[in-house]
């Protein structure tokens, strides 16, 4: 019995080093999936703080871009309004430079045509004023 029980006090024994190196072993993965879980967190967080960063930039982008919109629309509603009434008065001013060139060249060609005209002296006493003759 004596033999019975010391061979039983072995097989626990060794049964008891099995079970705490595989406990040990545990211990041990189970550590450096902690490190390696805090160290992702760690890196997740960073990133989080960068893109919170960014974000922040973004929307100073975007307030500033709203901000531009709002500074300019009337100015832009004001040339939308007044675009047709523009155009024409362009077209106008258009026609009227055209024709103030017309004239001119039309006048150019009349004075070349009097140079070659001789001017009468005489011909301004020949001419009735108010139905008066002298």
């Amino acid at each position: 019995e004596i033999k019975n029980g010391m061979k039983g006090e072995e097989e626990a024994q060794v049964d008891f080093e099995a079970q705490m190196a595989a406990a040990t072993q545990l211990h041990d993965d189970l550590l450096a999936k902690k490190v390696a879980l805090e160290s992702a967190i760690a890196k997740r967080n960073e990133e989080r703080s960068l893109e919170i960063e960014d974000m922040d930039e973004n929307h100073k982008l975007l307030q500033d871009e709203v901000n531009y919109k709002k500074s300019i629309t009337p100015d832009c509603d004001w040339i939308i309004r007044a675009f047709e009434g523009r155009a024409k008065a362009r077209a106008s001013e258009m026609s009227g430079l055209v024709g103030a060139k017309e004239f001119l060249v039309g006048t150019s060609s009349l004075i070349e045509t009097s140079k070659t005209a001789t001017f009468d002296d005489s011909a301004l006493s020949k001419v009735r004023f108010l139905g008066l003759r002298r």
